[in-house]
């Protein structure tokens, strides 16, 4: 067996179909960058039983669905986008189907007995169960072993999955649980809840991968302690530079919200519009009227990338805190937005 069917799975007669549908000859592949070293078995099992289609990969990063290379789009019969939910904000070109691409990797008893430890020891009897696209088939195994061991788990596990800037239904059960359990590797996604929760209640990753139950209970509080410092920064701002993103990282909703109260305030702002926003992109527009960057393409370029730059770079949520004089920390965005 290839390292590919070793480790993931993926519907090959779901791909068959849909390039039956398009009648596709030419076929555009995108996979997340972590994933992107089985194009070349993915491609050679898919050729096998497509053989007169043509495949090419984006080689583009791949982050999320909210960004599809639309200018690449265009000029395939069909794309192929493996490993991620579509985004709810954007709907995307009619030539992109979503493909699962989904970990094999379940939770060990083992695995589960310390999660259930760690649980115990937080005093957590109600959650909720919360997974990345990749682990999602391990949701409802983890929720039915909770719930053996006496645990209430009070959300929907079979559309359970989240994203970096979108959370699904987590704020619904806020009030209702004492823990959040996120099925996923790396800080990003935990991070994310735990900012979105503003650390209001205890987040526990399970890590499938490093076989490994962690509390980011005092990373959340970290980051929150770093958020609030650049908001504050940001009080006495009088020109602001706004930087839109592209495609599904274009949010109408939220620029229309940030400009109107900045007009409101009387407040000057600038509006810039790019496809990549890193340190070189803001030292390029840069200039010394500007006071405060708000970045309102992806909301995490700010805590993950930016949050060292010299002057304050700001998510929607924390510029609608520093325009409107909200002490509660928001993110992504105002919640009466979405």
């Amino acid at each position: 067996m290839s390292r590919l069917s070793d480790f993931y799975e993926y519907d090959l007669s779901k791909v068959i179909k849909f390039v039956n549908e398009f009648k596709a000859k030419k076929v555009l592949i995108q996979i997340p960058d972590g994933f992107k070293h089985y194009v070349v078995e993915l491609i050679n099992e898919l050729s096998t039983y497509l053989n007169d289609v043509y495949f090419v990969v984006d080689a583009n990063p791949i982050y999320g669905s909210c960004i599809l290379n639309n200018y690449l789009v265009k000029d395939y019969d069909l794309v192929l986008h493996f490993g991620h939910e579509p985004y709810p904000y954007y709907r995307g070109p009619d030539n992109v189907v979503f493909i699962d691409f989904l970990s094999k990797l379940r939770p060990t008893n083992e695995l589960v007995s310390e999660l259930v430890s760690s649980l115990n020891s937080l005093g957590c009897r109600k959650v909720s169960v919360y997974t990345v696209h990749q682990h999602k088939k391990s949701t409802e195994v983890i929720g039915r072993y909770l719930m053996s061991y006496g645990f209430e788990v009070l959300n929907n596990l079979s559309n359970a999955t989240i994203m970096g800037c979108w959370f699904n239904d987590a704020l619904r059960y806020l009030d209702l649980i004492d823990c959040y359990v996120v099925v996923s590797s790396g800080l990003f996604h935990p991070l994310g809840l735990g900012l979105l929760t503003t650390g209001r209640k205890h987040i526990v990753q399970l890590d499938l991968y490093r076989g490994e139950v962690r509390v980011v209970d005092d990373e959340v509080s970290k980051y929150l302690r770093i958020r609030y410092s650049k908001v504050m920064e940001a009080l006495d701002s009088r020109v602001w530079c706004l930087i839109h993103g592209v495609e599904g990282q274009y949010r109408e909703f939220v620029r229309d919200s940030l400009i109107k109260t900045l007009r409101s305030r009387g407040l000057r702002y600038y509006e810039y519009r790019t496809h990549i926003v890193n340190e070189e992109v803001l030292r390029n527009i840069d200039t010394v009227e500007f006071n405060v960057y708000v970045i309102t393409s992806c909301p995490r370029i700010p805590i993950d990338d930016l949050s060292h730059y010299e002057k304050p770079v700001l998510t929607p949520g924390e510029a609608l805190m520093v325009l409107k004089g909200l002490r509660d920390y928001v993110f992504p965005w105002s919640h009466n937005l979405i």
